[in-house]
């Protein structure tokens, strides 16, 4: 098994509690352990609740023959959650979304965003509507764009794919070629006709990238399949094709880059976590 020692944020709520199924399913064989945390104000009668909370919480797991224990933290809660995985080794974090808006979403969805953003280990999302009836990985999404960079976490989910016999869908989306605005109408070949040329050339070349690495990934026993579509918006055809093959996880890697680089690999993964109802995997990559 990939993960050896995964923190599971719990907050009391039910949302929080969506990530139990997942990471359940997540953590598999009985060599994983799940350290269940939760942090909150320092007042003695919360305190003793919430720690009661988490030693039923990681009771329940134990009945199922994994590996759990609780810990309760007071205080501010990212620099202890940031602490308490360098103190215990751990080497996934899942946490849930609520799904505020407005006010609320500012100040409590901030929170697993702040995570993602100060950690460098991978990090599992389940979002508030996530049906955890549905906690499984039969079929595993991983958006491509050709660049090593996206390509990152390509062997990490490989690995999981094949320990949790998972179908794995690799998508590349095509975004349709920009003819310049200054060029003649008169010049041949037309504008349909180039247009059509350079959308043939991209889709020759991503079919190729993807057949490649479907065989790949079919030689180490792994089922594979891949698509291709051409949008203009990627998020919106990742979340489709998603939903289109009933995608049990969605797994990407996020930026540690600036600039223009930040901007568009910011601007999909920003889209993916804003509007997948589904667990999304998330990986950071220095590339």
């Amino acid at each position: 098994m990939y993960f050896k020692r995964i923190l599971v944020a719990l907050d009391g709520t039910k949302t929080a509690e969506k990530t139990l199924p997942i990471a359940e399913c997540m953590a598999g064989a009985a060599e994983t352990q799940l350290l269940l945390v939760s942090i909150c104000d320092p007042k003695p009668k919360i305190t003793d609740e919430r720690q009661k909370y988490l030693d039923i919480k990681a009771a329940e797991l134990q009945a199922k023959g994994i590996k759990s224990s609780g810990k309760m933290f007071c205080g501010e809660l990212l620099p202890l959650i940031l602490k308490c995985i360098k103190d215990n080794d751990i080497d996934l974090l899942c946490v849930a979304s609520h799904g505020y808006t407005g006010i609320k979403k500012m100040v409590l969805g901030s929170v697993s965003e702040k995570l993602i953003k100060s950690t460098n280990l991978p990090v599992l999302l389940v979002k508030d509507g996530y049906d955890t009836d549905k906690a499984a990985f039969g079929n595993i999404l991983l958006p491509l764009d050709g660049s090593l960079f996206s390509e990152a976490c390509l062997k990490q989910v490989s690995v999981l794919a094949r320990d949790f016999k998972s179908k794995l869908t690799l998508l590349v989306v095509i975004q349709p070629p920009c003819i310049p605005s200054d060029r003649s109408p008169s010049i041949q070949p037309s504008w349909d006709e180039y247009y059509q040329a350079l959308l043939e050339e991209l889709k020759q070349q991503a079919q190729a990238y993807l057949e490649r690495l479907t065989g790949e990934l079919r030689e180490n026993g792994i089922e594979t399949e891949f698509r291709m579509e051409v949008s203009d918006n990627i998020p919106e055809t990742i979340l489709s094709t998603a939903e289109d093959i009933n995608a049990s996880l969605i797994s990407f890697t996020t930026h540690n880059r600036s600039g223009i680089e930040k901007w568009y690999y910011g601007s999909v993964a920003a889209g993916l976590i804003e509007n997948s109802p589904r667990p999304m995997l998330l990986w950071r990559n220095s590339i």
